[in-house]
């Protein structure tokens, strides 16, 4: 990743970054994929809920809650993800962040 360049009077001067624009990209699309997955399973959304709910085995509250607060994370995710494509330079890529969602209630 970055490090930090200083001088010798310990002054810093300007960040080193090696990578690529697109292994920039790829790191940040992984970060945000991550995110996305994390903040549905933080939420109690694991697998099980997620299958229950497209079966239909929760109330259709719950399985609208579910189902709902899942294509958020998606919708969430394909945004900045389009917006790290469309980065130029690496820290562009690496400034997208992943704003989760409110969980709905009902969950």
């Amino acid at each position: 990743m970055k490090t930090a360049v200083f001088n010798t009077d310990g002054e810093f001067l300007h960040f080193d970054d090696p990578r690529s624009l697109e292994e920039a990209k790829t790191e940040s699309i992984n970060r945000i994929r991550h995110s996305a997955s994390s903040s549905i399973t933080d939420c109690g959304i694991d697998e099980v809920a997620q299958q229950n709910a497209a079966l239909g085995i929760y109330s259709p509250e719950r399985c609208e809650a579910i189902k709902s607060y899942i294509a958020a994370c998606r919708n969430e995710y394909l945004r900045c993800k389009a917006l790290i494509l469309a980065a130029q330079i690496n820290d562009e890529a690496d400034a997208v962040q992943f704003v989760a969602p409110q969980v709905p209630a009902g969950l």
